[in-house]
């Protein structure tokens, strides 16, 4: 039975793929194009590493290459897996059919396994590959590699649906709905745990070796799947490469065998509560409250601000950038002498951090905003026939969202003014300076939220076309380089950083530091206001343009893409 949904799955992907529109085919082939021409680019880089590589070294490199795979499994292995489990349209057939739980769940652990996570197997398959004829692998090296990357998907694959299987037990039925909030950031977690694993506990090494090139501690599985391939790969299988692989084989199907034990719990009873929550919740009496006309600019800020305080999955933007903004700041703390390093220099944490903060704020700005347009839904018709002109619209939605990010990041402004002592003058001039600046790249996300908007009810964090997303990535990376050097001439303590001038090290980035410090000390008052002028400049410019476009674009009528359910 289970074989025969398998095949069903199969057959409706395959009939939705024909009956999608063609910009979705295209976008499509054109995403599988570009991942194609980088599995090829990593794979000479693979090859060409695997010929020159120590032999003593081939462990501790395949055993990051596994916990690079199992990173990347969970980090989009987990929200993939909720979606199948409770999200998916044919459950609601399924579940009436005479069906045990299990079949369902194996063939939506196939489908799931065939998807984003079968993607990654097939590019790993490809650099081990690579890896085996740069290094002189015998043939034995091949079909074992390749049993070893399947086991890594496997166990994480397993992992993905213990974590979704246990969490909906712990979620009371009211906040059900609210799930994909948790698992998000469960997965960003560990994602980010499993990539800091070497850092935080590599084992003491004794050579200039292991300084480069961190090694795992040996109870953790990557370890074992990293060795045991070693020794295929040198030709020297002992006792302890059989133990290894077993362990791994062991652990994969002891994690599967406890994820099949949670189905009818987990899977049945889950998806009921995720799907009758609504029903169950108690309604709230309306309040009365005395109603005040604002102008419309407000008004349409404030609606923004109350749909997207309603649902919390709305906050799943915010998530990547808290995760990116603290964890930096988390690895340096943990680094022997970096911390007093940065305690004695304050400056060069200062202007560290800022960096930071001024290339993640801007993506996530215009990301955010970007969503702004989608959240409409069907009531997107009505913006043409309300009393409102199109710039009071855009003005609206991007002052709510750049508002709220900028709050967000003065937040972690403070946390780091105490943690690293900086003075309340520099904490709040970074801060100005990356709000202003984030405001161009708000706008920017929301001119692409105009022009791509897509809206599905069951996934609030995805409101951007497929292609327009990579599009704007590619803007928001182009408006942030164009504002690095007035960033740069405006914030950089070049009195407190001229020791950076003595420093030999090559780089572009280096040189523009050096240029901007040299430049800034022989006339600061001058360049600080010129880098200011700049900003202004650039910002305003940009922030005009957008919102030019973005009120014409609502003007004459927003096209949303409703995803079918």
């Amino acid at each position: 039975m289970t074989w025969n949904l398998i095949r069903w799955f199969w057959k409706m992907n395959l009939n939705s793929f024909k009956q999608s529109s063609d910009k979705a085919k295209t976008t499509l082939i054109i995403s599988g194009v570009a991942i194609g021409f980088a599995v090829l680019f990593f794979s000479g880089i693979v090859f060409s590493v695997a010929s020159t590589l120590p032999g003593e070294l081939l462990s501790d490199i395949l055993s990051l290459s596994f916990l690079s795979l199992f990173a990347f499994l969970i980090l989009f292995a987990v929200p993939q897996v909720f979606t199948k489990l409770y999200g998916d349209d044919d459950l609601t057939l399924l579940f009436t059919l005479p069906l045990k739980s299990t079949h369902i769940y194996w063939a939506k652990f196939t489908q799931v396994f065939l998807g984003i996570p079968g993607l990654i197997l097939a590019a790993s398959l490809v650099l081990l590959t690579m890896f085996g004829l740069g290094a002189g692998a015998n043939i034995f090296y091949y079909p074992f590699a390749y049993f070893t990357a399947i086991l890594v998907v496997l166990m994480g694959l397993g992992i993905a649906y213990l974590l979704n299987l246990l969490l909906i037990q712990m979620i009371p039925a009211h906040r059900a709905k609210e799930l994909m909030t948790v698992i998000t950031a469960f997965a960003g977690v560990l994602g980010y745990v499993a990539f800091q694993i070497p850092t935080m506990m590599s084992r003491d090494g004794g050579g200039e070796s292991s300084m480069l090139i961190p090694e795992l501690p040996q109870w953790l599985p990557l370890y074992w799947a990293g060795e045991s391939v070693s020794h295929l790969l040198l030709g020297d299988v002992t006792g302890e490469t059989v133990l290894f692989s077993g362990l791994l084989a062991g652990l994969t199907f002891a994690v599967l065998y406890l994820s099949s034990m949670l189905v009818d719990k987990g899977f049945r009873t889950g998806w009921i509560q995720m799907n009758e929550s609504r029903s169950n919740r108690k309604k709230k009496k309306a309040s009365s409250a005395v109603f005040k006309v604002r102008p419309p600019i407000i008004e349409v800020g404030l609606k923004e601000w109350r749909t997207i305080k309603r649902d919390m999955r709305e906050w799943t933007m915010l998530i990547p950038m808290t995760f990116f903004m603290f964890f930096p700041i988390f690895s340096i703390m943990i680094r022997d002498g970096n911390m007093e390093f940065l305690q004695t220099v304050p400056a060069l944490s200062w202007i560290s951090l800022q960096a930071i903060a001024l290339g993640l704020f801007s993506f996530m700005t215009s990301t955010f905003t970007s969503g702004s347009v989608a959240r409409e839904g069907s009531s997107i018709d009505l913006l043409r026939v309300l009393p409102l002109k199109g710039i009071e619209v855009a003005v609206g939605k991007l002052w709510i969202h750049w508002l709220i990010l900028f709050g967000f990041i003065g937040i972690l402004q403070i946390i780091c003014a105490f943690i690293f002592g900086w003075s309340p003058f520099h904490t709040v001039a970074g801060w100005l300076l990356i709000g202003l600046t984030g405001l161009g790249s708000s706008a920017i996300g929301l001119y692409f939220g105009a022009i791509g908007a897509k809206f599905n009810h069951k996934n609030p964090q995805n409101r951007l076309e497929t292609g327009t997303s990579f599009i704007l990535l590619f803007v928001a990376m182009g408006y942030v380089l164009i504002q690095v050097i007035p960033f740069g001439l405006t914030l950089l303590p070049a009195s407190e950083l001229v020791f950076l001038l003595g420093d030999e090290s090559s780089g572009f980035f280096m040189m523009i530091v050096q240029w901007i410090i040299g430049l800034k000390s022989s006339m600061p008052i001058i360049v600080t206001l010129v880098g200011l002028a700049l900003n202004l400049f650039i910002t305003a410019v940009t922030v005009w343009g957008a919102l030019t476009f973005t009120a014409k674009e609502i003007d004459r009528g927003i096209t949303i893409n409703f995803v079918k359910e």
